[in-house]
């Protein structure tokens, strides 16, 4: 997990202060009570206390309807528990404000509330939840003109997708965001931007465009005087420099972050210091000082509830604890993670993203769609009449009947599509419960903890990902990886096993068909009886114009030698896996428009060599 943190140093700054900067002609009793709630508003980072004595007093000499007050005092709540760092009740007050101010028909607050209700989503890493009401605020900013707030919603957007590493939507939404704070001279939401920039570059491992990034923004956070942007940056250049090796550097950064947010009483941003610092300590070797840094953060974490923070945290912490033989507590962190990150990230979220998309880019051209149809429809009535109505209906309906068959047999095909990605292979199953009974017989704890959790993390993989058309080959690599660290095990890591992927490929865009490779790697486990201490498994992917091509070549028996001593021996064992693999193969095959699928077997003694090689063919499909 050393790679996937970040601290969006901005992010938190400039929603939590967009509602207080609205203020219209003020010229009644009316608007000079909303002068005088907005300034209340403005200073609860300051003297929560004080602050919160004087707004009750001010709320009870509220000018307008009931409900309307009730609007008002919830958005004020919701602004000082968001400071008091109680999230949930920040979140429910945000709600219950939104609510009454449209029971009483005033939307000029909508935008704000929907960011700052984003805001708290995403720090509980509620991501969906976030993007809708971003996506929400973004639309009304748009129809009231307001640049500032249309920048901060593209740049809220931004941060969502680097959720989901979906990297031309981040840089899309923070290059639009950059753009109207440069046209409106917004030197703060400018270093904002830039920080998150960096982020970005320092998560995709371009450490020098990172760099230079991070100290553009801490120069424009030192020039404007805001300490809390020059912590948060600090704690990025400390991670930033961890990276790179360089401790020394990085520890002094940390601790320049510490000092800053303990004396602006900010735990939110102490939280995600700690984290960093023990993630640091734990790559330098310094496991006493990791666990103590985690334990700071968790303490601090407890009434935040920084959920995705605390995920990390806990992976890094089954390392520390498996480090200092800990076994016991290893395995209590291992639960709680697996727990934890399944209720944070469900790939359903994303089928959101995608279904948002779609909605915003069609809605562009929705107006100009709609004059068309109409001119269709007027030119279609003048040249064809009345008299050809029942004929075109006729066409209608059976192309319709076609369509409605064409999609039943494809239901039909999908759903035996997943059936076959359901099964899991019991012989593996019953092999690897026997590796793990003679790990205990030989009473090898540790050994024990890890391959349990690696046969765990296995099997979690299989049912979360069998119900998908398709994943990332990072994902598909992550199966096959701790498939096969397992298998090695039986084997006493005899097994040379690799996987080797053309440059250009990238892991996280590139689509296929989840676990078509593992079969070929089962077979030439069980059947090629690589029992020799040079023995290999070698994968590689390489793209063909528009195919990806797998190949799995292995230095066993190879086939004919295999079937021979099948005969002497009197088994006529059959895989099931690798026939229920080559029928996926010929269900994509079948597809109407699919590209051809290909799969090739072939005995490599015709080439004067031991083994086996299978390669077959894909389609090259894209997240984009």
């Amino acid at each position: 997990m050393f790679t996937t943190r970040l601290l969006i140093a901005s992010f938190l700054i400039l929603l939590v202060n967009q509602n207080l900067c609205s203020q219209d002609s003020m010229t009644d009793q009316s608007d000079q009570w909303l002068i005088r709630m907005n300034e209340l508003m403005a200073n609860v980072p300051t003297n929560i206390d004080s602050v919160l004595q004087l707004a009750n007093e001010h709320l009870e000499r509220c000018p307008f309807s009931e409900i309307k007050q009730k609007a008002f005092y919830h958005s004020f709540m919701a602004e000082v528990y968001y400071f008091r760092q109680e999230l949930d009740n920040s979140l429910k007050a945000y709600q219950n404000s939104l609510q009454n101010f449209r029971i009483c028909n005033d939307s000029s607050r909508f935008a704000v509330l929907y960011n700052n209700i984003g805001l708290v989503h995403y720090l509980k890493s509620n991501f969906d939840s976030a993007l809708v009401a971003y996506n929400y605020s973004l639309e009304l900013e748009k129809k009231a003109g307001n640049k500032e707030g249309i920048a901060m919603s593209y740049q809220n957007l931004g941060i969502i997708y680097g959720k989901w590493e979906r990297y031309e939507q981040v840089y899309e939404y923070y290059n639009n965001a950059l753009a109207l704070y440069e046209e409106l001279g917004a030197y703060a939401s400018i270093a904002a931007v830039t920080n998150n920039l960096a982020v970005i570059a320092v998560r995709r491992e371009d450490y020098n465009s990172g760099f230079k990034y991070y100290k553009k923004a801490y120069a424009a956070y030192r020039e404007l005087g805001d300490e809390s942007g020059m912590a948060k940056v600090s704690t990025n250049l400390g991670r930033l420099f961890g990276l790179q090796q360089q401790y020394v550097r990085a520890d002094e950064y940390f601790k320049r972050s510490l000092e800053m947010f303990t004396r602006l009483h900010d735990n939110i941003g102490l939280v995600h210091t700690y984290s960093m610092r023990g993630e640091v300590y734990l790559k330098n070797g310094k496991v006493n000082e990791a666990l103590s840094a985690y334990n700071k953060a968790e303490k601090l974490n407890e009434k935040i509830g920084l959920r995705e923070v605390r995920s990390d945290n806990l992976q890094e912490l089954y390392s520390v604890y498996k480090e200092l033989k800990e076994y016991k507590l290893a395995n209590e962190v291992l639960e709680q993670y697996y727990a934890l990150s399944d209720s944070i990230f469900d790939e359903k979220q994303l089928d959101k993203v995608i279904q948002l998309e779609k909605k915003y880019h069609t809605e562009k051209s929705k107006n100009e769609l709609v004059v068309m149809q109409a001119k269709a429809e007027r030119n279609r009535l003048f040249m064809w009449g009345v008299s050809l109505f029942f004929l075109l209906l006729t066409i209608i309906v059976l192309i319709w009947v076609y369509v409605l068959k064409i999609r039943e047999k494809q239901r039909q095909l999908n759903m035996e599509h997943k059936v076959l990605r359901t099964q899991m292979n019991p012989h593996f199953i019953f092999n690897s419960l026997s590796a793990l009974q003679c790990i205990i017989m030989e009473n090898n704890q540790e050994d024990a903890i890890d391959f349990v959790a690696d046969f765990a993390g296995l099997m979690r993989l299989i049912l979360q990902y069998a119900q998908e058309e398709h994943i990332t080959l990072k994902k598909e690599k992550e199966i096959l990886d701790k498939y096969m660290s397992i298998q090695n095990r039986r084997f006493d890591n005899k097994i040379n096993y690799k996987i080797d992927f053309e440059e250009q490929i990238e892991l996280n865009a590139v689509l296929v068909p989840p676990m078509l490779t593992q079969p070929f790697l089962e077979n030439a486990i069980e059947h090629g009886h690589l029992t020799e201490e040079d023995s290999y498994i070698h994968v590689q992917l390489q793209r063909r114009d528009d195919k990806l091509e797998f190949s799995v070549e292995d230095n066993g028996i190879g086939i004919g030698n295999s079937m021979k001593k099948n005969e002497k021996t009197g088994k006529s064992h059959k895989s099931v896996a690798m026939d229920l693999t080559k029928e996926r193969l010929n269900l994509l095959n079948n597809r109407e428009n699919a590209e051809a699928v290909t799969l090739k077997i072939e005995d490599l003694s015709v080439y004067g060599r031991k083994g086996t090689r299978v390669v077959f063919q894909v389609p090259y499909m894209t997240l984009n």
